[in-house]
C-alpha cells in the first residue's frame, strides 16, 4: 500500500501547485499595477535596495582597501626611483658646488700671477706629508716642466713655500708652516722686516721685529723679496694675529696667521723665472 500511495500524493501534490499558480497569475493580472503582488513586490524591491545600498556603503572602504593592496607593489617602484633621483640630485650638487670652488681657486691664482708678473706653470697637489719632522706636499710638476729646486711655489691665496726636491713629473714643496721653513716678511703699513719661520698647524711667528715698530691688527705681512732670497717681493704671507714683547726686549715677535688654507689646498704656482 506504501508504494501505492507515494505516487498517488506526489501528483496531487503537483496538481495544487499548479493550480496555485494559475490563481496567483490570475489575481496579479487583474489587479494591474495596484495588484497585491505588485505591491508586495515594490516593497520587496525597496527594501533590498536600502540593504544593497548600505551594504555597498560598508563594503566600499574594503573594496578600496584591496584596491591599494594592488597599488602597493607600483608604489614601492616609484619610491625606489624618486629616492634615486633624490640622491642623484645631490651628487650632482656635490660635483656642482665642487666645480665652482675650483674654478674660483683656478681664477685667483690667475689673478695672482697677472698682478705680480711671475713667469711659471700650474700644478695640483697630490700628495701631503705631515708629521713632527716635514711638512710638505707632493705636485705634478718637475724637470720637464722646467721647475727646480728652491723655487718658489704660490696658491691664490698667497706664499705656499719653495720646491725641494724634484723628478721629472713630480716635485716635493716645503711648505712656509714647518718648522724649517724661514721667511723674510714685511710689515705692509709700517715697512719693518722680520724673519718668519713656520710653527705647524700654530700660527706662524715673525722674529727680529724692532721694538718700536707701530703695528695694526690683521695687518698684512708680505714677502720682503731681498736680492738673491727665494721669494719675490710682494707675495701676501698673512695677517698678524698677536704681539708679543719681552719686558725690556730689544725686538718683537709677532704671531702672523697664514692666508693659505693648508688643509684644502689643491693647486699651485710654481715660479720658474723672475
Amino acid at each position: 500500500m506504501a508504494l501505492y500511495s507515494h505516487p498517488r500524493n506526489t501528483r496531487v501534490l503537483v496538481v495544487s501547485l499548479v493550480m496555485v499558480s494559475l490563481l496567483t497569475i490570475t489575481i496579479d493580472y487583474r489587479g494591474g499595477n495596484s495588484g497585491p503582488f505588485e505591491v508586495a513586490g515594490k516593497g520587496a524591491l525597496s527594501v533590498v535596495g536600502a540593504m544593497q545600498s548600505g551594504v555597498s556603503h560598508i563594503l566600499r572602504p574594503i573594496g578600496a582597501f584591496f584596491s591599494g593592496l594592488a597599488h602597493v607593489g607600483s608604489l614601492q617602484s616609484e619610491n625606489r626611483a624618486l629616492k634615486q633621483q633624490v640622491q642623484q640630485l645631490k651628487q650632482q650638487q656635490g660635483r656642482t658646488v665642487s666645480l665652482e670652488r675650483r674654478n674660483a681657486e683656478l681664477a685667483s691664482l690667475l689673478k695672482v700671477e697677472q698682478s705680480l708678473r711671475l713667469e711659471g706653470v700650474g700644478a695640483s697637489v697630490i700628495g701631503y706629508s705631515v708629521g713632527n719632522f716635514e711638512w710638505s706636499v707632493t705636485i705634478n710638476r718637475g724637470s720637464t716642466s722646467k721647475v727646480r729646486t728652491n723655487d718658489a711655489v704660490v696658491s691664490g691665496d698667497g706664499l705656499v713655500g719653495h720646491v725641494i726636491l724634484v723628478a721629472p713629473t713630480t716635485s716635493v714643496v716645503q711648505l712656509i708652516i714647518d718648522p724649517n721653513s724661514a721667511v723674510a716678511g714685511r710689515l705692509s703699513s709700517s715697512g719693518e722686516t722680520g724673519l718668519i719661520r713656520g710653527q705647524r698647524d700654530q700660527d706662524l711667528t715673525m722674529d727680529l721685529v724692532s721694538a718700536d715698530a707701530k703695528i695694526f691688527p690683521n695687518e698684512q705681512v708680505v714677502t720682503s723679496g731681498y736680492q738673491g732670497g727665494l721669494y719675490p717681493p710682494e707675495i701676501l704671507i698673512g695677517q698678524v694675529s698677536h704681539t708679543y714683547q719681552q719686558p725690556g726686549g730689544l725686538t718683537k715677535e709677532i704671531a702672523v696667521r697664514p692666508a693659505v688654507d693648508f688643509s684644502s689646498l689643491e693647486f699651485v704656482f710654481v715660479v720658474t723665472g723672475r
